[in-house]
């Protein structure tokens, strides 16, 4: 027991040092149940369908890409598919050194964590008044950047 006060590793780094790579055997060796792989295909399912819906709006599809940070959103309200967070509530995102405030169901792509966002995908009712460098969205504010309209899409570049 003495010969541990000397020691500057963790508890965790202790045990896993005595039990080498004994968890890794034994979760390979872990079988799904026919009930379990059910369950997962049903959170799948439900998951797939969420994001089915949120595409489904009517509305406008505005696309914002570029270096985009979330500050803060409800871990609560986000539905996780691959390398998609669906947020159904609201999400405050940081965009060319200001916050928006997005107070309604967006799909942040993200890369390398939850904060690090490539992408936003929202859906606005009302079109964005558009000026020379930057889109002003109702209920967000004005966006700085090079953007491009098809239909009833919008790209910004940020």
């Amino acid at each position: 027991m003495e010969s541990f006060f000397d020691r500057e590793d963790t508890l965790y780094d202790l045990l896993k040092q005595q039990s080498g790579d004994y968890m890794e055997h034994s979760m390979a060796d872990v079988k799904k149940s026919p009930e379990t792989e059910e369950v997962i295909n049903f959170a799948m399912e439900k998951r797939m369908k969420a994001f089915e819906e949120f595409n489904k709006q009517a509305g406008i599809h505005l696309y914002i890409e570029g270096k985009i940070t979330a500050v803060s959103f409800d871990p609560m309200n986000i539905i996780p598919l691959e390398d998609r967070l669906l947020h159904k509530s609201f999400i405050k995102v940081r965009m060319n050194n200001e916050d928006f405030l997005i107070q309604k169901p967006v799909i942040a792509h993200v890369d390398d964590g939850i904060q690090n966002i490539i992408k936003l995908h929202l859906i606005v009712e009302n079109e964005p008044s558009e000026n020379i460098d930057s889109l002003t969205i109702d209920g967000i504010g004005e966006i700085k950047g090079r953007y491009k309209k098809q239909e009833n899409i919008l790209h910004v570049l940020i």
